[in-house]
């Protein structure tokens, strides 16, 4: 309760559905697009925006095939989720005299306010699955860690609307039905745990990744390996019925593809691609441009309990230690490793649910601990949080560069909420050219 009040005195007291802050902007404008094309334009095609070019640049950025034909450029999985309140919106637009467009601050507010319970609900189901290991007061500060001490709470906030914390909600979601899987196997949670799966690769589909820990679950040595593939050839039906919920989920898009492309199946970046001989691990984990443990240092205090669960809670020692390892290579393969502007690195947010089970295991390590080494962990846990809450903030005043931080820039404004005159000398900005070819920059 006391993360949802934060969260939301941030966004009443900065309003950031309106036109100061990109509710309905950049990356968010492709995952959107279906909504208003389908609802308002009647038109998925988008050939509605050529007749009102000025109007529509700055609304609908489509690719186009090889058939000239406009298809957007993400998957439909977040219009699933933003689609409840846009139907609360666009009726409240109408009869409160604003723009019925999809993009005016009814739209705007009902999709910040989406986030918000979406990641109410995520909270709910992460609680419930840290409380089946740890104590209260461990869960307790483990939340208020991963959601104010990271760079989650920017993206639940002046950039709610972008897909990151989403996923977030979807992963604990999905690992809470797993561990509840695992007790007591059945035709719902099996159907609800396929769609959840699809969702989360609709959404993002590297995300696959996060199969491995339901695999996994409490996989620690070769006879529970063993036995974990017998228990799923045993449940060999409801392994079939989670393949078949997560097709379902993904029928629309192939529908929609067919249609725009003449084929089910569509890659819609274009050129933008993975390098996965060349990923950038040191500049991603380190480097002052979107460094994910510079930015988001909290994120250190998980990896290191991750390293206690080998003797600390060995069940889920190898499922999240897989996860995590080929979760940081996948990421750091793509292209831009710094993924456009953003606060921190933030392609990483989705899988602070797996990682907030070791960060609870570390809470739990320090009480074990002497008193010296209790106080200072703990010291070190504020520290960080109200380091994020001041960078997140310099982030948002555009004090901090969204994507061309450098170390003289960054120890520039380090704890200032001034830049200095000489701050666009000390960035340096990336170059996209060379980074698609898969060059140093």
């Amino acid at each position: 309760m006391v993360i949802l009040i934060v969260i939301l005195s941030y966004d009443l007291r900065n309003v950031y559905w309106n036109d100061k802050y990109k509710i309905i902007a950049y990356d968010v404008l492709s995952y959107y697009a279906y909504l208003p094309a389908t609802y308002i334009y009647n038109d998925l095609s988008l050939g509605f925006v050529d007749k009102n070019p000025d109007f529509f640049r700055e609304k609908f950025w489509p690719m186009k095939t090889k058939q000239g034909r406009y298809i957007i450029k993400t998957t439909m999985g977040l219009a699933w989720l933003y689609a409840p309140f846009f139907l609360i919106a666009h009726p409240l637009a109408q009869m409160s005299g604003h723009a019925a467009d999809g993009f005016s601050i009814p739209y705007k507010a009902a999709l910040a306010f989406s986030c918000l319970f979406y990641l109410a609900l995520g909270l709910f189901f992460l609680k419930r699955l840290l409380e089946a290991y740890f104590p209260q007061p461990v869960v307790a500060l483990t939340l208020l860690a991963v959601t104010v001490g990271t760079n989650l709470l920017n993206y639940s906030t002046a950039e709610a609307t972008m897909a990151h914390s989403y996923n977030f909600v979807l992963f604990s979601i999905f690992l809470y039905t797993g561990m509840k899987w695992h007790e007591r196997r059945d035709l719902i949670r099996s159907i609800l745990l396929g769609s959840l799966a699809g969702l989360i690769v609709l959404i993002r589909p590297t995300n696959i990744l996060i199969l491995i820990v339901f695999a996994l679950w409490e996989v620690h040595d070769r006879p529970s390996l063993k036995g974990r593939i017998l228990l799923f050839l045993k449940e060999i039906h409801l392994i079939g019925v989670m393949a078949a919920a997560f097709i379902v989920v993904w029928i629309p898009q192939m529908l929609y593809w067919k249609f725009i492309s003449g084929s089910f199946w569509y890659y819609s970046y274009g050129t933008e691609r993975f390098f996965f001989l060349k990923p950038h691990i040191l500049k991603g984990l380190f480097g002052f441009r979107k460094g994910w443990l510079l930015y988001t240092p909290m994120m250190g205090l998980a990896l290191f309990g991750l390293g206690l669960m080998y003797t600390r809670m060995k069940t889920l020692f190898l499922p999240i230690l897989l996860f995590t390892i080929l979760n940081i290579y996948v990421v750091l393969s793509w292209w831009s490793w710094w993924y456009g502007g953003g606060f921190g690195l933030r392609a990483f947010i989705e899988s602070y649910s797996v990682l907030s089970i070791p960060f609870a295991v570390f809470v739990n390590w320090i009480l074990d601990r002497r008193t010296l080494v209790q106080v200072v962990s703990f010291c070190l846990i504020f520290m960080f949080m109200a380091l994020n809450l001041f960078q997140t903030k310099q982030y948002q005043m555009v004090i901090m560069h969204w994507d061309s931080m450098s170390p003289r820039a960054y120890w520039s404004i380090f704890l200032k909420m001034k830049q200095p005159d000489n701050f666009n000398q000390l960035i340096e900005p990336p170059d996209n050219v060379k980074a698609m070819r898969g060059e140093e920059e």
